[in-house]
């Protein structure tokens, strides 16, 4: 069913519109779009203006009412009026599609294909139409999942190749509210949810389908039960605006073994006798550099036909312009953040019938807008990186994690919205987990490298398809898989 609707799409040319309203969504990632608590620097990657929301992120408050398919922000429009009769009354809907398709016609245990696909349906319920007060809001999230994993199936590599695989059938994921309070500087958020929603992620993440970068560095819920997407515990998140730059966050999560059974679908939501707990921190910076000197402000008006015109040697002082959406020049912004977290559960070690009581782990990433093409666009290039450290090598099984990457937008000069993505996950294996592979498997377990190239086509604001290639070397670790060449697409359509 989707095919034609990509292929009808693929033969529309994106071009910038004059007077278009561009919306810009703000970082770091401690800030969920659906808050309005924000650093006062907008991230300037404009194909996250065009539906690159997260699987359970809710549609954007400004509709496009827009009569025309291929200019509208949803696939099925606006329902006639009746979406945003929905959300004047307090309720958002939202439904999305993923998918990932992925081959390794090179390497691996054996050459193979694979499809896998995540559907999104999400409720928010706004409490200033529905109860009168600001700042409310009820998140509730189910999820469908499809298909087969080529990591497993083919591959046979730690960083799986399709980041939408994890979990199949029905599960329930988010029932969560957050209130934000003193003029958005606060917000609090308590419920069924993820600690990877608010910690450790960027936008920039979502753009790769590798799920050693995807959403989370893959090392963090692997070493430490950190909780990430679709697989949600009870937690609480508090957020606070420090300065207008700088932000703090704190966090206290379920740790159970329950929490990944696909059998429950999400609804195991007992708190046993043998849980522990996790409590996250993190301190966020973002700073826009070389920032232009906003122009001079000029007296304006628009002409009644929409034309731009001018009054003959400006003599009336006055001056006519068509309207614009982004009237002013923006720097390089760049976005710096550090985090920890300590869990009392008790892990079980390698090689041992012995458990550990507690874990650890840090992590740190930047991304710096380092080349914007022009002061009042978007395009330019944006390069990134993530470290992660978990030291204790009887239990964490990737203790060292470096991600990396490099993301251009509007690289051709007529798909200004079109998006290229290079990436790098390397992960150290511990020497625990080798030694104890060694025993059972026969390997001793080193490292994973993955290379990642894609170029994210975006054919409407709706849609995107986006061709992707992997190098994997080093499968697994053990050298016993040969290096692995996966090629294969990721699909996107928003309801």
């Amino acid at each position: 069913m989707m095919l034609p609707l990509l292929f009808a799409a693929s033969l529309i040319t994106t071009h910038e519109v004059p007077g278009m309203a561009t919306v810009h969504i703000p970082m770091p990632a401690m800030i969920t779009p659906n808050e309005e608590l924000r650093f006062d620097i907008p991230y300037q990657i404009p194909e996250l203006n065009w539906n690159m929301q997260r699987f359970w992120e809710p549609y954007r408050s400004n509709r496009d009412n827009s009569k025309n398919w291929f200019q509208s922000d949803y696939a099925t429009m606006n329902w006639f009026g009746l979406r945003d009769t929905l959300a004047n009354h307090g309720l958002d809907i939202s439904v999305s599609y993923t998918a990932n398709l992925a081959g390794n016609p090179v390497g691996g245990k054996s050459a193979g294909f694979t499809y896998c696909d995540n559907f999104t349906f999400d409720l928010e319920f706004q409490s200033k139409p529905l109860f009168g007060y600001e700042g409310g809001t009820l998140s509730v999230i189910g999820i469908e999942r499809n298909g087969n994993n080529l990591t497993a199936r083919n591959v046979g590599n730690q960083f799986t190749v399709q980041q939408v695989y994890g979990g199949t059938g029905f599960i329930f994921y988010g029932l969560a509210y957050n209130q934000r309070f003193c003029d958005d500087r606060f917000s609090f958020k308590f419920g069924r949810m993820a600690a990877g929603d608010d910690f450790a992620s960027s936008p920039l993440y979502w753009l790769y389908m590798n799920n050693g970068i995807d959403g989370n560095p893959q090392s963090l819920p692997v070493n430490g039960k950190f909780t990430t997407y679709p697989w949600a515990v009870w937690g609480s998140r508090l957020r606070a605006l420090v300065t207008k730059e700088t932000e703090l966050m704190m966090g206290v999560y379920q740790v159970t073994p329950q929490v990944s059974q696909s059998y429950m679908h999400g609804f195991n939501w007992d708190m046993n006798p043998g849980d522990g707990v996790m409590v996250i921190g993190q301190y966020g910076w973002a700073h826009e550099f070389f920032k232009p000197a906003a122009p001079a402000p000029t007296t304006s008006a628009k002409s009644t036909d929409g034309k731009s015109a001018a009054a003959a040697n400006g003599k009336s002082g006055k001056t006519f312009a068509t309207s614009t959406s982004d009237a002013i020049p923006h720097g390089l912004p760049g976005h710096y953040w550090m985090g920890g977290y300590y869990s009392t559960w008790t892990y079980p070690q390698f090689g041992s019938s012995q458990r550990q009581n507690g874990a650890y782990g840090l992590y740190w990433h930047f991304d710096q807008m380092l080349y914007r093409l022009n002061p009042f666009k978007d395009t330019g290039l944006t390069a990134w990186s993530a470290f992660m450290l978990c030291p204790q090598q009887n239990t964490a099984k990737v203790p060292f994690q470096y991600n990396g990457g490099l993301v251009y937008t509007g690289m051709i000069p007529f798909r200004p919205q079109d998006v290229s993505i290079f990436g790098v996950a390397y992960g150290n294996f511990s020497s625990n987990y080798a030694q104890a592979n060694q025993a059972t498997s026969g390997g001793y377990a080193t490292y994973e490298l993955a290379y990642e190239f894609g170029y994210r086509i975006n054919l409407t604001k709706f849609a995107y398809i986006q061709p992707d290639a992997q190098w994997i070397i080093n499968p697994g670790g053990t050298g016993t898989i040969p290096n692995a060449l996966v090629l294969g697409a990721q699909i996107g359509v928003t309801f």
